[in-house]
């Protein structure tokens, strides 16, 4: 289905729309999705995330992620590929990624705050379904994200 975020935004002025801090750059291949949220929060290490991406069907669905920015590369090429195989059309991600090469040319889009090639070896806990906070914006469970070139919105409810 086509959509433009800007009109989404013009024609639901009467929902509350949020907008994803402008510091999120995609380094993802898909340039344009939309989808139901999933909420992963982490803690350093990216473990959690990659048996979701790996092991759960995402269609119709983004994951949004919290790594509270530290710097470590959560997501590369590899759970891109689990992403794309699993059907997920977005990672947002409060952190940073690597393989930037590679992940800009796998179909899912994948926003962050910047890139870092070390990654964190020390396996830790993450939870699902967790209300996060950042870049401006609060994600629940089961909102809804609308990405494209003129940025990222979360809403409620669905608008498509």
């Amino acid at each position: 289905m086509e959509f433009e975020t800007a009109d989404l935004c013009d024609d639901n002025q009467d929902k509350k729309i949020q907008v994803l801090s402008h510091e999120f750059k995609n380094y993802g291949g898909l340039k344009k999705c939309y989808g139901e949220i999933v909420t992963v929060k982490l803690d350093k290490s990216n473990w959690k995330l990659l048996e979701l991406l790996r092991d759960v069907d995402g269609e119709g669905k983004v994951v949004v992620v919290d790594n509270a920015k530290y710097f470590y590369g959560v997501v590369g090429d590899k759970l891109m590929t689990f992403a794309k195989n699993n059907n997920w059309k977005a990672i947002v991600l409060n952190g940073f990624v690597r393989d930037t090469a590679h992940t800009q040319n796998i179909n899912v889009a994948l926003y962050a705050i910047g890139t870092c090639p070390l990654r964190n070896f020390e396996k830790t806990e993450g939870t699902l379904g967790n209300q996060l906070s950042f870049g401006g914006v609060t994600f629940n469970q089961g909102d809804y994200l609308y990405a494209d070139c003129d940025g990222v919105i979360i809403t409620k409810e669905k608008l498509l």
